[in-house]
């Protein structure tokens, strides 16, 4: 058996995605992907450099094999895909995987036509995550929703058109009850270059381990990124879950207990303009939060989510309805949500897609809303270890002052009172709450 693509499919591509998990993207920022097939050995590689607003977040490669192997891999069909990156913020750096970026999951061909193809995560691919050391190999923490299979947790379908010679892009995750799935990417691209060319015979089944995996992939409109990747700070770590102060810092920090806390302010999103601000007051284990974003009327509303340990390995979190399988959705997030016209709730997200429920499990004070400069403008303060995951399973370290903690955030219209469905509007990040410019550009900055 063989596996082969439309010569149509081979070529540089750019467009500007409809969604994206991480919110939405500015049309100054387009999206780039790139199709190439390897000559010698027939293996297709995909290729696209993340570049969101202004920030250069890394790379990603999937490699698909032309033809069966059974000597590599734990056996390798035609159509197999794999997939491997290096992202700040989202993957592992070489403290974990001893230098390689790490071999993340397998998909399957799951169904070709002359203009587009399927593929679906491979959930009996007990190897995933395969690293040079043995860890994350337990089905359910994986970034899927917990106890999925196949097509259900994450499915891929690209699509050419050969009238308007785009190329469509749709990735999806996990679904939630009365949700099929969850769109991860959504993007239309329009052909850009020829494909790269690259020289490896061994694509599919060698790991990450080829020329350029320490770097940006080859692509010939990489001028373009490449002035800005030289102009643009990189985050200090790739990693959340070891993201750590220095021991100065830690010592500079117990030495000086009585400085007053800093502020700080960061543009989440540039397409929404979505605002955080925040002081952490450690003395007092409080911290003070501010979000605010454009208002078309009294009745939009914006909101945050806490979730303490959505970037967990740990898998007793997962019947806790946390941990790293939740990275795509809602679930587990002790969320603040307000409008000037129906003024500020809390809310837990039980479900990973759908709508979160009325709760008092995160607890907070000195809460407002209000309307300035044609802006909506929440703030309130919480403690530092509150929520769901405190209250109800008597948690110690459900502290949001920890590498496993990250925030989802939403702004959308009040419907009779209750947060309408945000549409796009949406995304999540990695908050180091005590030392955000590890994680956040400066960039980014208000």
């Amino acid at each position: 058996m063989a596996f082969a693509l439309p010569e149509t499919f081979l070529g540089i591509w750019e467009g500007v995605p409809s969604f994206s998990m991480l919110g939405p993207w500015t049309q100054q920022e387009p999206f780039q992907f790139s199709i190439s097939q390897i000559p010698s050995s027939l293996d297709y590689l995909f290729e696209n450099q993340l570049n969101f607003d202004g920030v250069d977040m890394g790379w990603q490669r999937f490699y698909v094999a032309a033809n069966d192997d059974s000597t590599t891999d734990n056996g390798i069909l035609a159509g197999d895909l794999h997939y491997c990156g290096w992202l700040d913020d989202f993957t592992a750096t070489s403290e974990l995987t001893g230098a390689n970026p790490p071999r993340y999951n397998r998909f399957n061909l799951q169904s070709q036509t002359e203009s587009s193809v399927t593929f679906c995560y491979d959930s009996d691919d007990i190897g995933a995550f395969e690293m040079d050391i043995n860890r994350f190999v337990h089905l359910n923490m994986n970034p899927f929703m917990a106890g999925c299979s196949e097509c259900d947790c994450a499915n891929w379908t690209i699509t050419h058109n050969e009238v308007t010679d785009t190329l469509t892009s749709l990735l999806q995750m996990s679904g939630g009850e009365g949700h099929t799935h969850s769109k991860h990417l959504l993007v239309e691209l329009a052909r850009a270059g020829p494909p790269p060319i690259h020289e490896k015979s061994l694509v599919y089944g060698s790991g990450c381990d080829f020329d350029g995996k320490d770097s940006h992939p080859v692509n010939p409109v990489d001028d373009v990124v490449e002035a800005k990747r030289s102009s643009v700070k990189r985050s200090s770590t790739g990693c959340p879950f070891l993201s750590q102060r220095s021991k100065a810092q830690k010592n500079a920090k117990e030495t000086n207990l009585q400085d007053p806390p800093v502020e700080h302010c960061y543009v989440i999103n540039r397409a929404s303009d979505y605002h955080l601000k925040w002081t952490l007051d450690e003395n007092s284990s409080v911290l003070n939060v501010t979000v605010s974003a454009p208002a078309e009327s009294d009745s939009t509303w914006v909101a945050i989510g806490f979730r303490p340990k959505g970037r967990s390995y740990d898998e007793s979190y997962t019947e806790k309805l946390t941990s790293k399988h939740t990275n795509f959705g809602m679930q587990g997030a002790d969320i603040v949500a307000a409008s000037v016209s129906n003024g500020v709730r809390t809310l837990f997200a039980e479900l990973y897609t759908g709508p979160p429920i009325a709760s008092t499990d995160l607890e907070i004070s000195g809460e407002s809303v209000k309307a300035i400069n044609q802006r909506v403008e929440l703030s309130f303060s919480r403690p530092i270890l509150s929520g769901n995951l405190f209250k109800v399973y008597k948690d110690n370290d459900a502290s949001i002052i920890s590498s496993d903690s990250d925030i989802i955030w939403a702004i959308g219209s009040d419907d009779a009172g209750s947060c309408s469905y945000h549409n796009e509007n949406r995304g999540y990040r990695f908050i180091d709450w005590q030392d955000p410019e590890s994680h956040l550009d400066d960039s980014m900055k208000c």
